[in-house]
């Protein structure tokens, strides 16, 4: 494998002069070496000049090892160390590993292993990619072939979940043609399955052959555990992707033992309809007949539709049977004063059957960022966005609630009522001006718009959505498209293009991850 760069090695050992015959082993496969043999003069040449590797000795004379590392790393802290070593003491490599080591060797050594060192501390990236792009041209034949045979609804959540996967371990090495192949390769699975979910949607809603959907999550995944005498945390995360979800679960696997499941979202993927949906255990047009006075016509609709979902939550167990005494109780967070509530809350929360707790601050998040030119200069893609929802979560009130939940006797299902897509192709839609202004979705009058890029419900009752009047229909944006008007299409394409959004027909947004976390105290 080549090197862009000679690559420049300092080598301290106060025996140098019996380590020549490795040195030139190095220089014939074109390494430039430095020798010294004290840490003293170490410390200067670090001063004086640029090394890309420093190999150490652990035992010398006057300035040890372990203090010849220090000065070094306070002089350049991210260069790479390697220290040899006749010890294998506990206590001395802790100390070494503490001042941030990039390899130890124990002697006696052989040339083989200081290019191992070395190939592991600058090559193991560029390894690693070549191992990966070629399994991920083995999967991406495979996965042309499962495509031609038509999957299923399962077989789909399948394969999102393995695409997720993918994507976190792309991430990890960082390829810029990977990333671009991968981002090809799920555009052409969204093209695919949104014209499955087209053909297959409206059977769902009527028929036991179907994925859970979101009006199933209580009652599949909340209600069972109420026969444990335990209590319950049910955790909304609104807006949540599972590539977010798998940026995160390193942390909760932590707390938790964890079992990860998918679960599909009704349409449109929008807070006021699948989210409700979760709660009440219903489609939108029953909530809308049951519970008009929940159900309110507004253009506002994240602000009007979703006030009562605490009671459709508690209308919904009781259907299902269960009559919790104590009641649930129901938290929105949407700022760090709510998040500190909770925490202060949780502790007298041990006897409760059920607590509701929806974060939405990765909702708001999405709508900003629209708006918002930092934001969208810090979360430029989607490796950003899982980065970002990584920071986010290591940093947020909903940490330290996990953290506090882990030491009770609780089980915690977190979940999310939709996800969302990056957007990148506008495409023109017409309607009246009552219109709603969302991009991934329309709801109004006599809608057109290219059937290529969008998903027509001609009579949306058959699929379980209101309508105000009996020419009222509704659209979904396919793939990554987003609805523009001809007269405002540039302004929308402006301040649109690249944002995330939802509301749509995607993996994405649909296939959704709810994580059932127990304790790690229940047996």
């Amino acid at each position: 494998m080549k090197r862009t760069k000679q690559m420049k090695i300092l080598w301290v050992d106060d025996e140098i002069d019996l380590l020549k015959s490795f040195v030139l082993f190095l220089e014939e496969r074109n390494y430039l070496v430095d020798t010294c043999n004290n840490g003293a003069d170490a410390v200067e040449k670090v001063l004086a000049g640029k090394y890309d590797l420093v190999i150490l000795d652990e035992m010398m004379p006057g300035m040890d090892g372990l203090a010849t590392l220090t000065e070094i790393k306070r002089i350049n802290a991210a260069i790479p160390i390697v220290m040899v070593t006749k010890s294998e003491e506990e206590g001395l490599m802790d100390k070494a590993i503490a001042s941030q080591i990039a390899d130890y060797l124990i002697k006696p050594i052989n040339p083989n292993q200081i290019i191992m060192a070395i190939k592991k501390i600058f090559q193991a990236d560029e390894i690693r990619a070549n191992q990966i792009g070629e399994q991920y041209t083995r999967y991406m034949a495979q996965l042309n072939q499962r495509l031609f045979d038509n999957p299923n609804w399962e077989e789909w959540a399948n394969i999102y979940r393995e695409m997720a996967y993918w994507e976190i371990q792309i991430d990890e090495v960082n390829d810029d043609g990977l990333r671009q192949t991968h981002f090809l390769e799920k555009r052409n699975c969204n093209t695919e399955f949104t014209n499955y979910v087209e053909r297959n949607y409206r059977n769902w809603l009527h028929s036991d052959d179907r994925p859970n959907l979101s009006f199933d999550v209580v009652s599949q995944y909340i209600a069972p555990h109420f026969e444990e005498r335990v209590p319950v945390y049910f955790i909304i995360i609104d807006c949540m992707r599972l590539d977010q979800y798998l940026a995160i679960q390193p942390y909760i696997k932590e707390l938790f033992d964890e079992q990860l499941d998918l679960y599909y979202s009704i349409l449109p993927t929008a807070t006021p309809y699948s989210r409700n949906s979760i709660f009440s255990g219903l489609l939108p047009q029953d909530i809308a007949k049951r519970f008009p006075e929940y159900w309110v016509t507004s253009n506002d609709l994240d602000n009007s539709r979703n006030r009562n979902e605490h009671q459709l939550m508690d209308e919904h167990i009781v259907e299902l049977g269960y009559n919790l005494d104590p009641s649930s109780k129901y938290v929105k967070i949407f700022n760090m004063e709510e998040g500190n509530f909770v925490l202060r809350k949780i502790e007298t929360w041990n006897k409760e059957n059920l607590i509701v707790l929806v974060y939405n601050f990765l909702d708001l998040l999405a709508h900003h960022r629209s708006r918002d030119q930092i934001l969208q200069e810090t979360i430029p893609h989607e490796e950003g966005l899982r980065a970002f929802t990584k920071h986010w979560f290591l940093h947020s009130s909903l940490y330290e609630a996990l953290k506090l939940i882990a030491k009770q006797d609780a089980i915690c299902v977190i979940s999310t009522d939709h996800g969302s897509i990056k957007v990148n192709r506008a495409t023109q839609v017409i309607g009246d001006r009552d219109t709603s202004v969302t991009v991934r979705y329309k709801e109004g009058k006599n809608l057109s718009a290219n059937d290529r890029h969008a998903v027509f419900l001609k009579k949306p009752s058959d699929y379980g959505l209101p309508i105000k009047s009996i020419v009222d229909n509704f659209i979904f944006a396919r793939d990554d498209y987003y609805f523009v008007y001809p007269n405002s299409y540039h302004q929308y394409q402006r301040q649109y293009n690249g944002t995330f959004q939802h509301g749509g027909v995607s993996m994405e947004e649909m296939i959704l991850p709810v994580a059932t976390c127990r304790s790690k105290r229940l047996k």
